[in-house]
């Protein structure tokens, strides 16, 4: 699997971090913490408040000292290949897993996550595979169904639905309730972060990265959500959309 944090991503959100400093709401530890995913991005679990994973909370305290921005990208980069590679959360905690589908359960709502770990390096997304992602979609939630007959809704968050491929996978009914996620203070996962990334982890060349550090330069503290080019969209809908005929491939 190809290493999940570059210098160019780590770079990128501590740019974040650095005007969180600047302005003052905190310190370095703080934003990295609150505004990175790099404790998951260096496998060392999921995050909680306030930190409790010993190694994470050592990897805080040498980025909180290092002096510079090219320093703390080190120190990150450092932490990184001294690690052993993350493993992905669905297969830690045990989610019901089908391909690239897991599917999170709480109470009554089937939370959905995307992670594919293809390894012919076409995109996960890539218009020959989205019949094969729909067959993994509809899969695990119908186990998952079966499994647990009190579910009632379908949740899901990133800003993957704003691309008519991703959507696609799902019925229109479901994306058709999306909302823009706003007034997040926390931003640990991809939901936000992997717009900037491609299929092999690289930062994407479409501009966006710069895009980010420019709102970045003139922010003022409020919603970092509103930084990020792409809206992460949040969806809820009743389960029983998932019943309605499936979805018509792109193009058909």
């Amino acid at each position: 699997m190809p290493a999940q944090l570059s210098p160019d991503f780590a770079s990128l959100q501590l740019t974040l971090v650095d005007r969180f400093v600047e302005l003052g709401l905190g310190t370095h530890a703080d934003g990295v913490h609150r505004l990175t995913n790099f404790q998951r991005r260096l496998g060392l679990g999921t995050p909680t408040d306030p930190p409790s994973n010993h190694v994470w909370i050592d990897v805080l305290e040498r980025i909180n000292t290092a002096t510079t921005h090219a320093k703390r990208v080190e120190t990150a980069m450092d932490a990184h290949s001294s690690l052993s590679p993350p493993v992905p959360e669905h297969v830690v905690r045990g989610w019901p897993t089908a391909g690239a589908f897991s599917i999170e359960i709480s109470g009554n709502v089937a939370h959905t996550h995307f992670y594919a770990m293809d390894d012919d390096d076409k995109s996960p997304l890539h218009p020959s595979k989205l019949e094969i992602r729909r067959l993994e979609l509809r899969s695990v939630l119908t186990t998952v169904r079966r499994n647990h007959p009190e579910l009632e809704w379908v949740v899901g968050g990133s800003w993957l639905y704003t691309t008519a491929s991703y959507a696609s996978l799902f019925p229109p009914a479901h994306v058709a309730g999306a909302v823009v996620r706003r007034g997040g203070r926390t931003f640990r996962g991809m939901s936000h972060w992997g717009q900037f990334l491609d299929h092999r982890w690289h930062l994407r060349t479409t501009g966006l990265a710069e895009q980010f550090r420019d709102r970045v330069k003139s922010w003022t503290g409020k919603d970092p959500s509103s930084l990020f080019p792409i809206d992460t969209l949040d969806l809820c809908s009743p389960i029983t959309v998932f019943d309605m005929p499936r979805p018509s491939p792109i193009g058909s």
